[in-house]
């Protein structure tokens, strides 16, 4: 597929705009269900803590990237998406919108699809709409949007779709992955081995992407399974954060603290590192589970699940009874006619 420029697409408009505020999203429902907890087999989606945050950046004038937070009402399942948008003077912020909308709707029409089918199917309407209105609006012709979608339905694998640079990432054992792999002139610098991720930061065609939703009238989108563990924390962002920021740097942020916090914080460092475009990022946090009294109880591997709680008793009890033993024997002794006068 051929090569699409955002960068034209980015200029800030010749018409003065007024600039967007910062827009932060959080999710805290989860937190009213403290007794709920992620289970051996898998894990309840609703107890996930969801921040988001979008803001325009220091150069741009309109932000074009949106996200979006949804949850069934029936299953619980949730969805989350990042999208970037491109194109013109309002084509960019247009298309961004509709995806997110239309992913959204179709999520919400039945999330009990298999979730690579149900992704594939989202993608492929966001992809058809923006497409039929650019073809249609001169305006907005050639418009087009990056996206990057987190499902999480609660079995012991969550999937993950995406097409463009936005990215995925996860935070496990204080280990940070990239998930995805950009759809860009540099990602596939990168995955041959011709550039390292730091030098694909600041290629001069570090703008210039593969694949978008509405560009075309197919898209190609890209399923990724992945598994799911407590304690997990997951990254979606724009690449006004990855071009702004090292994996180092995303890494020391996203390693602790609570979902709105981080996503504050690594727009405020993308924005001191230059801000030179939009960020948007969605923090999920998949919370370790914790006992009554509050306290964070190492995961059992699900041979035994008393044996944690009781072990420190046993070990307790084992121990008197041999210190009984050893007494009685010592008793015995004294009392024996064979050691009497």
């Amino acid at each position: 597929m051929g090569s699409s420029s955002r960068q034209a697409g980015r200029e800030p408009s010749e018409e003065p705009t007024i600039p967007q505020k910062r827009r932060y999203t959080l999710n805290l429902s989860s937190e009213k269900k403290k007794d709920s907890l992620l289970t051996h087999s898998g894990y309840d989606p609703t107890i996930a803590l969801i921040a988001s945050a979008s803001d325009i950046g220091r150069v741009r004038t309109i932000n074009q990237d949106e996200c979006g937070d949804f949850q069934h009402p029936e299953s619980g399942v949730r969805l989350l998406l990042v999208a970037d948008g491109m194109g013109g003077h309002r084509g960019g912020e247009v298309a961004s919108q509709m995806a997110v909308r239309r992913m959204g709707e179709v999520f919400q029409e039945d999330s009990t699809v298999e979730p690579s089918r149900l992704l594939e199917h989202a993608f492929n309407e966001a992809n058809q709409v923006i497409f039929e209105r650019s073809s249609n609006e001169s305006e907005l012709a050639g418009m087009g949007t990056t996206a990057v979608a987190l499902l999480l339905d609660g079995s012991p694998a969550a999937t993950l779709a995406h097409v463009g640079d936005s990215r995925a990432y996860r935070m496990r054992e204080g280990q940070l992955e990239q998930l995805t792999a950009d759809h860009s002139v540099v990602g596939e610098l990168v995955k041959r081995g011709q550039l390292s991720l730091e030098e694909a930061r600041h290629h001069p065609q570090s703008n210039e992407i593969l694949r978008a939703l509405g560009t075309r009238n197919e898209v190609q989108i890209e399923l990724t399974p992945i598994d799911i563990m407590r304690g997990d924390r997951f990254l979606l962002c724009s690449d006004g954060l990855s071009g702004m920021l090292s994996e180092p740097q995303i890494s020391e942020i996203l390693s602790e603290g609570h979902p709105q916090e981080i996503a504050e914080k690594l727009i405020e460092e993308a924005n001191q590192a230059g801000g030179m475009d939009n960020v948007t990022v969605q923090v999920v946090v998949l919370p370790r589970p914790k006992s009554e009294d509050g306290i964070t109880r190492a995961p059992s591997d699900g041979k035994n699940p008393g044996a944690a709680a009781a072990g420190p008793w046993l070990r307790w009890a084992i121990t008197l009874i041999l210190l009984a033993g050893i007494l009685a024997l010592l008793l015995l002794g004294l009392e024996d006619p064979a050691n009497s006068p």
